[in-house]
């Protein structure tokens, strides 16, 4: 019963909210102690109204009928008995009002009506004037104009807000000192009282508000900071794929029992987070974010290095037009003419030795007079240091400048360290052609 009351309530609260202001087509702007304005809709048309004990003045405004100045007191008024029009003088405005008849209250009302012009001048002098005289056979009665300029005023706001062009050609020429002083006033008082209220909020939930705005700014600030930490890692792996990706084919292989071992490429990626990524975050003051990180971090890395980077891409279809591709169980044979097939694509003269009698030289390349001697070795493990001595024999048997090994794997230290010392260089096949153009 009491959700049926409720709902028929909510119905009709609804229905008065859109209905109502249907109606309600009259609307108050200003009130003062003695004069009042107020704006009609529809049909269009301002009304400026004062009263003091005596009299009630009227001016109705209206863009399709002509405007009229009315006039309306008591009856029983012994001042203003039996006449027929009133002189209503206001600045250099004289206008006669005429006697009309009575209304149902027993007012007896004088009126006018006023051209576009005539109310122009009037709304003016309601503005500039302090007084406004009613005569009656040479008899002065004062009519006070206190508050005319806060109401205009505010007429011309509601103007300004809701413009209805019709109604604005009657406030043309309302320019006065006083208004635009008035106007002032009342813009200052609103600053202050938007100032009071400012302080007053800012007593009252300042301190919630302030906290509000340090959290979300906060927040706000630790994700970009997060974004631009994660931005900094991937430009790192990006940068270095083409490495990433050897090492992956270097250090994973499968053992004995068909087994994929990744121990090797797994510490080698923590490698290189601790000596690539982790540096530059540091340097940046971002490190903090890491932990945060790693996660995506570590998928990047994977992702990248299992798959050969764009520039490798357009490597590899350069050496699709041979016969040969590289895999991982291609015959050694085959391997070592694989390696003088990418020589040959960047022009060097490149010939596969016979087997045996090539004092440790499987291939041997000539361009513009320099002569390059390789070791090939297509390893399932890391190579020793035996095929830097090799190379490094068949280096001085054929008078080289140039010696290399290169494999599929990757190498000992201890072949590291000889090839340091011999000026053998350690290349994987995938760093071969880019290391042979250096040399010419």
């Amino acid at each position: 019963m009491k959700f049926k009351f409720y709902s028929i309530f909510l119905t009709l609260s609804g229905l008065c909210f859109f209905i109502v202001p249907r109606f309600a087509t009259s609307q108050m702007i200003a009130d003062t102690s003695i004069w009042r304005s107020s704006v009609n809709t529809k049909p269009q048309q301002i009304t400026i109204s004062g009263k003091d004990k005596l009299f009630t003045i009227n001016l109705f405004i209206s863009p399709k009928k002509q405007s009229i100045l009315q006039i309306s007191y008591q009856e029983n008024n012994d001042t203003l008995q039996d006449i027929r029009s009133l002189n209503f003088t206001l600045g250099k405005q004289v206008f006669i009002l005429k006697k009309q008849i009575k209304d149902i209250r027993n007012q007896a009302k004088f009126g006018t009506s006023l051209e576009t012009s005539q109310v122009q001048i009037l709304i003016q002098n309601l503005i500039t004037q302090n007084k406004a005289y009613i005569t009656q056979d040479r008899e002065y009665i004062a009519f006070s104009l206190k508050g005319c300029n806060s109401i205009i005023s505010s007429l011309l706001q509601y103007l300004d807000k809701n413009p209805m062009p019709e109604l604005q050609v009657f406030f043309d020429k309302v320019n006065s000192p006083t208004l635009t002083s008035w106007l002032n006033l009342s813009l200052q008082e609103n600053k202050l009282l938007y100032g009071m209220g400012l302080v007053v909020f800012l007593l009252l939930f300042g301190r919630h508000l302030f906290k509000c705005i340090a959290y979300f700014y906060k927040k706000r600030r630790n994700r970009y900071r997060l974004n631009k930490a994660y931005k900094i890692a991937t430009d790192q792996i990006e940068q270095n794929a083409s490495i990433l990706y050897i090492k992956r084919d270097q250090l994973l292989y499968k053992d004995a029992y068909g087994s994929l071992i990744e121990d090797k490429w797994i510490q080698e990626v923590n490698r290189f987070i601790r000596t690539k990524i982790k540096p530059i975050l540091t340097e940046n003051h971002l490190l903090e974010y890491y932990p945060q990180i790693h996660k995506n971090t570590i998928k990047k890395i994977l992702s990248v290095a299992k798959y050969p980077p764009r520039t490798q891409k357009t490597f590899f279809k350069s050496y699709k037009k041979t016969k040969i591709e590289y895999s991982p169980t291609m015959d050694p044979f085959d391997y070592e003419a694989y390696c003088a097939e990418l020589l040959r694509l960047k022009g060097w003269d490149a010939d596969v030795t016979t087997a045996s009698g090539d004092q440790g030289a499987d291939v041997i390349a000539v361009k513009n007079g320099i002569t390059f001697i390789i070791q090939c070795k297509l390893y399932s493990k890391p190579v020793g240091n035996k095929a830097v001595q090799e190379v490094n024999a068949a280096k001085i048997f054929y008078h080289a400048h140039y010696a290399a090994v290169v494999s599929n794997a990757a190498y000992t230290i201890s072949a590291r360290q000889l090839a340091a010392s011999t000026e053998v260089t350690l290349l994987h096949h995938e760093t071969l052609q880019k290391f042979a153009q250096t040399l010419t």
